[in-house]
């Protein structure tokens, strides 16, 4: 659309409404409120009230799914559209206006993001990239419930059995076979042979008959102290409904799983992504639903920050504090690949082994701000091969060209000493069940 050259100079601000109408602030040299609702009717009279003002940057919070129908709107007006986060605008409102809170309000202090916030124009991903990205939330979403869960039973079993809690060595084992034997009675008159089998099955136990062993003597010691003490029918339910809805979380994640990985494959096949080590489908996928090919993303560093994976900044007078935690701003779902995803490239990639080993020995990092600093480094080499297109090249610490297998070799050989793990852990075992 050709932009009248006479189009007044104006910043505009919307906040997005799911059930009630939209509010609209236009300021500068034109100085209008209104409102729209998120009907069909609502985003034509939106198009219709925005093309006096055709070019101007709109900015908005992405409440819900309310983005998409505004941004098309906004478009349709030859307006553009950018986006603040929820979190960002909250502070900039309390700045603003304190306690007080209003559509109103809320619309006046988003149109002055672009110039307080530096908010830019937002790319509108195509339907491809759309279902891809929703097809990933819901997995993740079906993955916390998950855990969520699996942390439930792990609090349970820490004062109704953790005996037996130990000796299954953690959820691995513990979920399959309190999945058939819920009640602790069941458990301690079940079979030797039929525990040693779940537990030879889900665990690397060379004397899995031992763990077996121990697993129902705990179960029998358990049952006998709870006799007349606790209901363990009652125990055996809600150890059945808790498993039960773990088996839930898992199916309709792997449903979800297979919808994002038919998509990827359909809109990304080949996808040059997985030619980095550590990072597989599930990752790759990720990164498509938020970035497609990523040049909306000037740099790396940019890319980075999406993620929420770059660190905060802090400083005061003669203080100062630049590496502290992440901003954790971004995707989350995005942001839990990478993390997983660098947790495998540092056993497959020797610049990232000798960079977590470097965190790990000399800078006395813990394994998770250590695990980040590397889902850090591989978030510039995803950024860097999704715009490029091309395929990523393992090298040596000297820069030299490696193949797969002695990329994957170095790697092993540049790996953290366990007593250097056990020593960073420091805290992070305190009121956990260790393993026997």
């Amino acid at each position: 659309m050709k932009v009248n050259t006479t189009t007044p100079v104006v910043s505009i601000g919307i906040d997005a409404a799911v059930v009630a109408s939209h509010q609209i602030a236009i300021r500068g040299e034109v100085r209008e409120d209104f409102k729209t609702a998120p009907t069909l009717a609502g985003l034509a009279k939106l198009t219709e009230r925005l093309e006096p003002y055709a070019g101007s940057l709109v900015v908005a919070e992405p409440t819900a799914g309310t983005w998409l129908p505004l941004a098309h709107a906004v478009s349709a007006a030859g307006c553009e559209i950018g986006f603040v986060a929820n979190r960002d605008s909250a502070r900039l409102r309390k700045a603003i206006s304190g306690a007080s809170k209003t559509d109103v309000i809320d619309a006046d202090m988003l149109a002055h993001c672009s110039e307080v916030l530096g908010v830019g124009p937002a790319a509108i991903p195509p339907p491809g990239q759309i279902a891809l990205r929703r097809a990933i939330r819901r997995r993740h979403v079906c993955t916390v419930d998950a855990h969520r869960v699996e942390c439930r039973l792990w609090a349970l079993a820490a004062w109704a059995f953790p005996d037996l809690w130990r000796a299954t060595g953690g959820h691995t084992v513990a979920q399959p076979l309190l999945t058939r034997w819920p009640h602790l009675e069941n458990l301690s008159r079940a079979r030797l042979s039929s525990i040693t089998e779940i537990v030879a099955a889900h665990s690397r136990d060379s004397h899995p008959e031992q763990r077996a062993t121990r697993i129902r003597n705990a179960a029998a010691g358990w049952a006998t102290f709870w006799a007349g003490r606790l209901d363990l029918d009652g125990l055996g339910w809600e150890l059945a409904e808790m498993l039960g809805d773990i088996n839930t979380a898992d199916q309709r994640r792997h449903g979800a799983t297979d919808q994002a990985l038919e998509l990827w494959q359909q809109h990304w096949p080949d996808d040059v992504l997985t030619s980095i080590p550590g990072l597989g489908p599930i990752c790759a996928s990720t990164i498509r639903g938020w970035w497609g090919d990523a040049t909306h993303l000037e740099t790396a560093k940019a890319a980075t920050a999406h993620a929420g994976l770059n660190p905060s900044m802090w400083s005061s007078g003669l203080s100062e504090s630049p590496s502290r935690r992440t901003t954790k701003q971004g995707p989350a779902e995005l942001r839990l690949a990478l993390y997983q995803a660098a947790n495998v490239a540092r056993r497959r990639d020797p610049q990232l082994a000798a960079h977590y080993r470097r965190l790990m020995t000399e800078r006395g990092h813990n394994h998770i701000s250590a695990n980040t600093a590397v889902a850090r480094k591989l978030t510039c080499r995803a950024w860097a091969i999704a715009t490029t297109g091309q395929p990523y090249e393992p090298r040596d610490l000297d820069g030299n060209p490696l193949t797969l297998a002695d990329a994957a070799r170095l790697a092993t050989e540049l790996a953290v000493p366990d007593q250097i793990r056990a020593r960073t852990r420091g805290h992070s075992r305190r009121g956990r069940l260790n393993p026997t």
